[in-house]
């Protein structure tokens, strides 16, 4: 079986495990890996057969997942906190990981780091390059949502309206009210008060899109939600229709569909992008 089968399995496994349903992002892209797999391999029996056997007991499953970081006390004298004030700073753990803390953040180790798990509660924004360790997951805590890593390279804004999470290397789980999220290099995940949790791609990660008399505005809809940016743009072109195949990257594909209708392209930050 080859490496990225046994991956996706192991994660639906795990799921499994800890009696915890996934979100429908990280379901779809894993069972298309799987389906790839069995096309390739002309063995579709035994991989569907295979699939069913860890699918059945997945979907009926909806507990609780177990909180690994144990509760701290506000007396808790043993605990080491690690802050800044107007400037950033980075640290180096007793593991070896490196966190880079923007201004006005705080990172607090717990008591126990390091003995079964590598537990941390985090307030603000941060760059995490965890070292990687198997049998000791490095979990953040960030208030609202967890994310649980083993070794890997990635940027939590706990701060802002908007919390996110970004993963440059490795493989993280974020648990986010009753949810597993998993993210690959490059992908995305955000949430919010007034927005749902979103999953998707960093604005450089190559994506394919076929639009078929799909309206401007409905095209503009599948964009954003694959780039997690907010694309704004003359309404009087919103029911114009788009139609083709292609791929690329955000700045890219945006290039393509402004061609017909003679758009140009302003990115005003990661967020934020105007057609005009």
């Amino acid at each position: 079986m080859k490496d990225s089968q046994k991956h996706f399995e192991k994660i639906w496994k795990t799921v499994s495990e800890e009696k915890q349903e996934m979100d429908s992002t990280t379901d779809s892209r894993i069972w298309k890996g799987i389906d790839r797999r069995i096309k390739q391999n002309n063995k579709r029996k035994y991989y569907w057969a295979a699939a069913a056997a860890i699918l059945v007991p997945l979907f009926g499953i909806l507990l609780f997942y177990k909180d690994f970081a144990p509760k701290e006390t506000k007396n808790d004298l043993s605990a080491i906190v690690l802050q800044t004030n107007e400037f950033s700073k980075t640290f180096r753990l007793s593991d070896h990981s490196v966190i880079t803390l923007e201004p006005y953040s705080k990172l607090s180790i717990n008591k126990d780091f390091g003995k079964k798990y590598r537990n941390v509660k985090f307030q603000g924004k941060g760059f995490f390059s965890i070292e990687k360790d198997k049998s000791r997951p490095f979990i953040v805590d960030a208030g609202g949502f967890s994310v649980e890593v083993l070794g890997t390279k990635f940027s939590v804004d706990q701060k802002s309206e908007e919390k996110k999470v970004k993963l440059i290397e490795g493989k993280v789980k974020i648990k986010h009210n009753g949810k597993l999220i998993y993210l690959l290099p490059n992908e995305n995940w955000s949430t919010s008060s007034t927005k749902i949790d979103l999953h998707y791609y960093a604005m450089s990660m190559v994506r394919p899109f076929t639009f078929e008399n799909t309206t401007f505005e409905d095209a503009i809809i599948e964009i954003e939600n694959t780039y997690g940016v907010n694309i704004t743009y003359p309404k009087n072109i919103a029911k114009n229709q788009v139609s083709g195949s292609f791929s690329g990257n955000l700045k890219e594909i945006l290039s393509i569909i402004n061609y017909p209708f003679n758009l140009k392209t302003v990115f005003k930050n990661e967020n934020e992008i105007t057609l005009y």
